[in-house]
This record gives structure tokens, sequence and C-alpha cells, in this order.
């Protein structure tokens, strides 16, 4: 995926947190002696983001997903032309059992089971090379959101971002979450996304 600048901090403090309690008569009530530091830090503005779903539904994962089953789908075929070369050599061997010592049979029976051994390691880690992969290509597109719910606050003095599911009540008219998505859909449009998967071994 480009790579975007990060915006600079700007004097503004967003949080995503699990809860809050905010009231109007909190602020009311605070008392006389109350410090500057604790004045600075009251909070008049609040937005809420869906970021789990922005991500879900940005266009970008889209794109990653279908790169990543291409892989899958690449990589299950080169696996298949190993299996059925697997399969005949496991013939070939049980064809020479009444022909050759045992002595030499064995060897040609550890060399193939370490073989198929080699093998089925080669599948789990190219498994788990997409899912490394996916899981990468997320954590980019995440960082890009973050930049952009930040470049909002600044843009309409928002104090607090919450995340949405973690707030008890909820006013559709504090909901930015599809704002998020339009500006994270331009802004990765014309990215160029890369997903770099090593090869299955050599026969």
């Amino acid at each position: 995926m480009q790579k975007l600048d990060y915006l600079k901090p700007i004097a503004l403090v967003i949080i995503l947190v699990m809860s809050v309690g905010i009231g109007s008569a909190g602020f009311a009530q605070s008392p006389p002696e109350e410090t500057k530091t604790s004045q600075s830090m009251e909070v008049r503005r609040i937005a809420l983001v869906d970021l789990d779903g922005v991500l879900r539904a940005a266009d970008a994962n889209g794109r990653i997903r279908e790169l990543l089953d291409g892989q899958r789908e690449k990589f299950q075929e080169e696996f298949r032309e190993i299996e059925v070369d697997l399969q005949q050599n496991e013939r070939d061997l049980l064809a020479k059992r009444e022909l050759i010592n045992k002595e030499e049979y064995d060897k040609l029976v550890t060399a193939f089971q370490a073989r198929v051994s080699e093998v089925q390691k080669e599948i789990q880690y190219k498994r788990q090379s997409i899912d490394n992969a996916y899981q990468k290509a997320l954590g980019d597109i995440r960082t890009l959101a973050i930049e952009v719910i930040t470049q909002i606050a600044a843009e309409r003095k928002i104090d607090l971002i919450l995340k949405r599911d973690a707030s008890v009540i909820f006013l559709p008219h504090l909901n930015i979450s599809n704002e998020v998505l339009t500006r994270l859909n331009d802004r990765t449009k014309n990215a160029r996304i890369q997903i770099d998967i090593k090869k299955p071994l050599a026969q």
C-alpha cells in the first residue's frame, strides 16, 4: 500500500476508549479551585466512529482480499501438482518393494516420508504467510483511517472521539463513520497494493 505522510499533531487528543461518562452536571459542579490543567482538558465536542465497520467496508480492504484470494488459488494449484508427483512417487516406491532389498527400500521410504513432511510444512507456512500478509495490510489501512479521523477532528475541533460499539448513548449526528470511509476510499483509490509471498519450495 502507498505510504502517506503522517499528519502533524495539532494540540488535539483523540481517544478511542471503551467507555466514558460525561454529564453536564459534572461540569456545572466543578469546584472553583479547579486547576488550569483540568480546565484545559474539558471536553466540549464529541464524535463517534465505527472503526471496525469502516475497515470492513473500505475499498482497499476488498482489493487486498482479491489479491490474497488470487495468491491462495495460485498456491493451491502449485501444491496440487506437488501432490500428484508425490502420489506417483508412492506408487513407484510400492512397485519396488519386492524388487530391492529391505535396507535399500527402507532408505527410499525414509527419503519419501521426509519429502512429504517438508511439503506439509511448506503448505502450513504459506497459509500463515497469507494470513500475516492480510493482517499487515489491514494494519496499514487502520493507520491511514486513524490519520483521516485525526484530520476530521482537527477540522471540526472535536475534543473526543469514541468507538461506536463502546458508546452507551448513540446520537446519529455524532457519527462520523461515513465521512471517514469516504475520505479513506478517496485516499487509497490510487494506492498501489502489493502482496509479496514466497513461492513453495521447488521440487
